[in-house]
């Protein structure tokens, strides 16, 4: 179970002003669903959020909701960001779909 969640710094904004309202993890994650964990970015903490859902998808199975609810305009801008932050990511990879709401600003 994960009560940290860390986020690259050019994410800090759009997640605060509530444009990017989920994060999807390369992988089969646990979250703990109807928790509050910390989001952090640079090792400090930049808010709490409550962990709404978590859905898991292959990357295939991603679509342009899927990329705007993530803060990008459409799927091919998202895949692009995983890529860059993961390296090389397969189409019949699994993601887990992490939905999110800021429940205080630190």
């Amino acid at each position: 179970m994960r009560n940290r969640i860390n986020f690259d710094e050019e994410y800090v904004k759009i997640i605060l002003d509530g444009k990017k309202r989920t994060t999807i993890r390369k992988g089969l994650k646990n979250y703990p669903v109807g928790k509050i964990v910390e989001f952090t970015s640079n090792n400090k903490v930049f808010c709490k959020a409550r962990i709404l859902k978590a859905v898991v998808k292959r990357l295939k199975e991603l679509n342009d909701k899927d990329a705007i609810d993530d803060g990008f305009e459409n799927k091919e801008e998202l895949v692009k960001a995983l890529k860059r932050i993961y390296g090389e990511v397969r189409d019949d990879e699994f993601v887990t779909i992490v939905h999110f709401e800021v429940v205080a600003v630190s």
